[in-house]
C-alpha cells in the first residue's frame, strides 16, 4: 500500500509539472485588450472623419480611396497594439533573458502553463481558474506529503473544475487552448480517479483492522 501512496504523490507532482507545457496561444491573454483597442480605434477614426481636414480630403479624393485608407490605418494600429500588448507581458520579458526560459515559458511564441500563471499573477487576476487550481493542487501536494488523508481529494477535484473556466467562462470547449492544457486536464482526472480508489481501499483496510 505504501507503494500505491507513493504513486499518488508522484502523480500530484507530475500534475504540477504539466504546467510547463503549452496551454494557450500567444493571442489569448491580449484578446480582450485587443478588442477594446479596436473599438477605440474605430471611434477615433469616426471622429476624424468629421474633422474639417478629412472633409476637405474627401472632396478631393475618391470615396473608395478614403475608405481603403481608413481601413488600412485601423488594421496597422490594431496589429501594433497587439504586438505591444504581447511584448509588455511579464512572461515575454522573462523569456527574452535566455533560450531556456523561452522554451519553458514561450515555446514558438505560445504560452506554457507557467507563463500564463506569471502573467495572471502579475495582473492580480486571481479570479482565473488557472491560478486557483494551481494553488489548490500545490496545497494538496503538501497535504499528501505530510498527512495522507481525504482532504486533498476535495482540493484536487475543485482544482479540476476550476481549470475548465481558465480564461473563458462562457466557452468550456475553448478551441484557443493548446494540447498541454488538455494533458493537464486528463492527468488531473486520472489522478482523481486513482486517489478515490486508493482512499476507498485505505478506508476498507482501516475498518478491517478495527474489527
Amino acid at each position: 500500500m505504501k507503494t500505491v501512496i507513493k504513486i499518488s504523490k508522484l502523480l500530484q507532482i507530475g500534475l504540477l509539472l504539466t504546467f510547463i507545457l503549452p496551454f494557450f496561444p500567444s493571442g489569448c491573454e491580449s484578446k480582450q485588450a485587443e478588442e477594446a483597442s479596436v473599438q477605440d480605434t474605430a471611434i477615433v477614426a469616426n471622429d476624424s472623419l468629421l474633422t474639417d481636414s478629412v472633409k476637405q480630403a474627401a472632396r478631393e479624393l475618391d470615396a473608395d480611396t478614403v475608405v481603403a485608407t481608413t481601413t488600412e490605418n485601423t488594421t496597422q494600429e490594431s496589429d501594433t497594439t497587439k504586438k505591444e500588448s504581447a511584448d509588455s507581458n511579464l512572461s515575454t520579458k522573462i523569456a527574452k533573458k535566455s533560450t531556456i526560459l523561452k522554451l519553458l515559458l514561450r515555446p514558438n511564441n505560445n504560452y506554457t502553463g507557467i507563463a500564463a500563471l506569471i502573467d495572471c499573477f502579475s495582473f492580480l487576476q486571481f479570479g482565473y481558474g488557472l491560478g486557483m487550481a494551481f494553488i489548490l493542487w500545490v496545497i494538496a501536494l503538501v497535504v499528501k506529503l505530510k498527512d495522507f488523508n481525504n482532504i486533498f481529494i476535495l482540493m484536487n477535484i475543485i482544482g479540476l473544475i476550476l481549470m475548465f473556466y481558465s480564461y473563458s467562462i462562457s466557452n468550456i470547449l475553448n478551441d484557443e487552448r493548446l494540447w498541454g492544457f488538455w494533458v493537464c486536464i486528463f492527468w488531473s482526472a486520472i489522478m482523481n480517479v486513482f486517489d478515490c480508489i486508493l482512499l476507498f481501499r485505505l478506508r476498507k483496510l482501516s475498518k478491517k483492522s478495527n474489527l
